[in-house]
């Protein structure tokens, strides 16, 4: 491979792993390269469309054709074009941003997403991943695995040095989700309070969850709300239809053991 198609790689890695838009200058100081030779690898990459201008900025986020093969792997899980109905419907009742997480391996990735009406948000963009000890719709997936899962898991975490909570601390917080049916994240910016997010039981196990992203729960009590019966009806229609059309719910990974999945973006 060439250098300019190595220093293009490197330099589309970081606009992919970046929490927010970056420039040429601050490119090419972290990635030790020129800001001029920077430009020209970006102006390549979005002719291409494997990048582009963040609202006409001089910074720049992964482009269409990146996006279009994201959809194309999204699109490889069934449950997703399932539950965007059940998603919005929950963005409508609880009016904050929902999403469907999937397991792949002992990572959750986020698939599909519906905006609720709130102005306020941290949503991560689609695509996201972290292990499954990481975040509510992670870890209610975990929760809900084969006994032993949460060890595994642990093994496999510190074989590839990825960081995870303690064994007991994280087992003992999968023993609240099991036993309360759902999991709680605190909510950035909202003291005391905590998102929620309800697994996805079907087939006798589970691979996916569904978040309600803002801080709709008390922390401190978060048994205790008006709408959170309606809420768990909502997944629970979704796990009656699961029974009636298990095909619909394939995991199109399940194939492959969870160990031999690693993504090496994730630190």
């Amino acid at each position: 491979m060439s250098s300019s198609a190595q220093r293009a790689l490197r330099i589309l890695e970081a606009i992919g792993v970046a929490d927010r838009p970056l420039g040429v200058t601050e490119l090419g100081r972290n990635l030790a390269i020129p800001a001029g030779t920077a430009f020209r690898s970006l102006d390549a990459l979005e002719r291409g469309g494997l990048v582009s201008r963040f609202q006409s900025s001089p910074r720049y986020v992964l482009g269409p054709t990146l996006n279009r093969l994201r959809h194309t792997l999204f699109a490889q899980f069934p449950i997703r074009d399932v539950c965007t109905p059940y998603l919005r419907q929950l963005a409508f009742a609880s009016g904050e941003t929902t999403s469907l997480t999937v397991a792949v391996g002992w990572y959750g990735v986020r698939i599909a997403a519906a905006p609720g009406v709130n102005e306020v948000t941290s949503s991560p963009p689609l695509g996201v991943a972290g292990t499954l000890a990481t975040g509510g719709a992670c870890r209610a997936i975990l929760a809900f695995l084969a006994d032993g899962s949460a060890a595994r898991m642990a093994t496999w975490a510190q074989k590839h040095a990825l960081p995870i909570p303690a064994a007991h601390r994280l087992e003992a917080e999968l023993v609240t989700i099991r036993q309360r049916g759902f999991a709680v994240e605190a909510a950035p910016f909202a003291a005391r309070r905590a998102s929620i997010a309800l697994p996805i039981r079907a087939g006798g196990g589970t691979h996916a969850a569904i978040a309600i992203e803002g801080p709709v729960l008390d922390l401190d009590n978060p048994r205790y709300h008006d709408d959170l019966g309606r809420w768990t009806e909502i997944v629970a229609a979704i796990e009656d239809l699961a029974r009636i059309h298990p095909a619909l719910f394939a995991d199109p990974f399940g194939h492959l053991e969870r160990d031999t999945v690693v993504f090496d973006d994730i630190r």
